[in-house]
């Protein structure tokens, strides 16, 4: 029988506005402190696979079915969270990728940014979601110095140089903290960051802005308000206030999607918690993040199991559960380890080498994550560094744009790979994942 037309036009909005809502619980909130999904919890083991976008790129034979395969192959562990770079600056320095997405004011590369559609339409297609870091605060995918030279027209202090040569971390890191205070460099920036978010995606045509395929947009990756020297504290309210005003401005533009640091977290905050606090506490910031590196902060020398490696082991659980009860208890807002790895055992970069130590960090630090989700803490997910996948590499070799290992181009290529064929490390993903789908349905 037909309805009357006074019916069938509230039957139609009706229906419309089901759809509406249905389309908002598809994406990730934060919610009394607990990420959310569908009006459940959200936890994860996730993992990092920066290089996304080139592995996409249109020019790149063959790269978009290794991207479906590796996205076949981690669907298969239960990994549905993956951290991505969406915004790199082409760089001479010598640890730089060679091509970035902007590649000069206002110049953006449409084959990368095409890659990005590519990835993020399959991950929509398997239900993921991303995490999208729009700079970085180092020099391996350009940095905030790139956008200071572009300004000012100064040359960066190359950090990857020898000494001799006059490599110059120090240096280098004081370059990339005056993007803060840089009016010019910021602009830049957020025109690139208004141009992502706007963007309509190539494959499946929706605009990134309404996408709930993407979780977080990420300012940075690790930004730092600088040098670890005590001088820095001065322009601690210097980074706090530029937190505040980019996150303010990304949900100005994006008011669906969350939005992060991409903080190393204390050890990124001058190794002071309160400068941690500060960073994070406003309610722009939707939730907080900590890094977790072994080997890079001289913990540990030789990745295997030893007595040297328990003690750092619990210096890492004692380091995130530090963050743990800053997150839970100060800030109330979730927490994510978003970036740990560590070497095969002996630090060999090559497949089919052992991962017996790599295998047992994982297992505790994604334990640690569980236990916190059972007590409904804030430690709520983890994206572990880095899946490697396909990527092939034997002695740590180069970067290669077409060898694609998830090391960055700064570092030996396969040192914290975890490649397709290292099953047990699989195990371990998956073995979290099904504890965390457990917690989430007794919830």
């Amino acid at each position: 029988m037909a309805l009357p037309l006074a019916m069938a036009g509230c039957s139609g909005l009706q229906s419309r506005s089901a759809r509406a809502r249905s389309k908002a619980r598809d994406f990730v909130t934060v919610r009394d402190g607990r990420f959310e999904l569908r009006g459940g919890p959200c936890f994860y083991v996730g993992t990092n696979l920066w290089y996304g976008c080139y592995l996409c790129d249109p020019a790149l034979p063959g790269g978009r079915q290794r991207l479906i395969r590796e996205l076949d192959r981690l669907q298969l562990i239960g990994v549905n969270n993956i951290r991505l770079l969406a915004g790199s600056e082409t760089s001479s320095l010598a640890g730089a990728i060679p091509r970035g997405i902007t590649r000069s004011p206002d110049d953006w590369d449409e084959g990368l940014l095409r890659g990005l559609d590519f990835c993020l339409a399959e991950m929509a297609r398997r239900d993921m979601r991303a995490i999208l870091f729009l700079s970085n605060y180092w020099q391996w995918s350009g940095s905030f110095a790139q956008y200071v030279r572009w300004i000012t027209g100064e040359t960066i202090p190359d950090p990857d140089l020898p000494v001799m040569a006059r490599g110059d971390w120090h240096g280098f890191m004081q370059f990339s903290a005056r993007f803060y205070a840089n009016p010019a460099a910021n602009e830049l920036y957020r025109d690139y960051v208004s141009q992502v978010i706007r963007r309509r995606n190539t494959v499946n045509g929706r605009l990134y802005r309404d996408d709930p395929a993407i979780m977080t947009w990420e300012l940075a990756n690790e930004p730092r308000p600088g040098t670890d020297d005590d001088q820095t504290m001065d322009d601690v309210p210097l980074f706090v206030r530029w937190v505040d005003d980019t996150a303010r401005f990304i949900h100005e533009e994006d008011p669906h999607h969350l939005v992060c640091t991409g903080s190393e977290g204390i050890w990124g905050c001058l190794k002071k918690p309160d400068v941690f606090v500060q960073a994070h506490n406003t309610p722009a910031i939707d939730y907080v993040t900590v890094h977790m590196w072994l080997k890079n902060w001289g913990w540990l020398k030789d990745p295997q199991l030893s007595a040297e490696y328990d003690i750092a082991a619990g210096k890492a659980r004692d380091h995130v559960e530090q963050h743990t009860v800053l997150a839970t208890d100060t800030l109330h807002k979730p927490l994510v380890l978003e970036e740990f790895g560590l070497p095969r055992d002996h630090e060999k970069y090559a497949p089919g080498t052992p991962t017996t130590a790599r295998d047992d960090y994982f297992g505790r630090m994604f334990q640690q994550v569980v236990d916190s989700c059972k007590a409904g803490r804030a430690l709520q997910g983890a994206n572990f560094w880095t899946w490697g996948g396909e990527g092939r590499t034997g002695t740590g070799e180069p970067y290669s744009a077409t060898v694609l290992t998830g090391d960055p181009p700064c570092e030996p290529q396969g040192l914290n790979s975890v490649f397709d064929s290292d099953t047990s490390t699989h195990r371990v993903i998956a073995q979290a994942n099904e504890k965390l789908a457990a917690v989430a349905r007794a919830a």
